[in-house]
C-alpha cells in the first residue's frame, strides 16, 4: 500500500536522534538551573534571617523576615478551557478586548 524510500527513512531517523539530543540537553540544563534556582533561594533566605538578627542586636529593631518559597503551578489539563470567557471578564482581567 504505502512505500517510504530508505532515505526518507534515513533522515527521519537521523532528525530523531538530533531532536532526542537536543531535548537530553535540554533536560540536563533544567536540573542545573534548578538545583542553581534551589541554592541561591537558600541562600537569599539565610541572608535575609542574618540581617534580620542584626539589626535586633544592633538597633533593637525587630523586622519581618521575607522568604522566597518555591511553589507549584497547577498545569492539569482539567483547569484548561477553549470557551470563551466574555468581554467583560476579559476587561476585569485586564485582557485586550477584540469585536467584529
Amino acid at each position: 500500500m504505502f512505500q517510504i524510500s530508505h532515505e526518507t527513512v534515513t533522515a527521519l531517523r537521523e532528525e530523531l536522534a538530533i531532536v532526542r539530543a537536543a531535548r537530553q540537553s535540554l533536560e540536563t540544563q533544567l536540573v542545573t538551573t534548578q538545583a542553581n534556582f534551589e541554592w541561591i533561594r537558600l541562600r537569599v533566605n539565610a541572608l535575609e534571617i542574618e540581617r534580620a538578627q542584626l539589626l535586633q542586636k544592633a538597633y533593637g529593631i525587630h523586622t519581618a523576615v521575607p522568604e522566597i518559597v518555591r511553589t507549584s503551578k497547577d498545569t492539569s489539563i482539567d483547569n484548561f478551557s477553549f470557551d470563551d470567557m466574555g468581554d467583560e471578564m476579559a476587561k476585569t482581567l485586564g485582557l485586550p478586548v477584540y469585536s467584529s
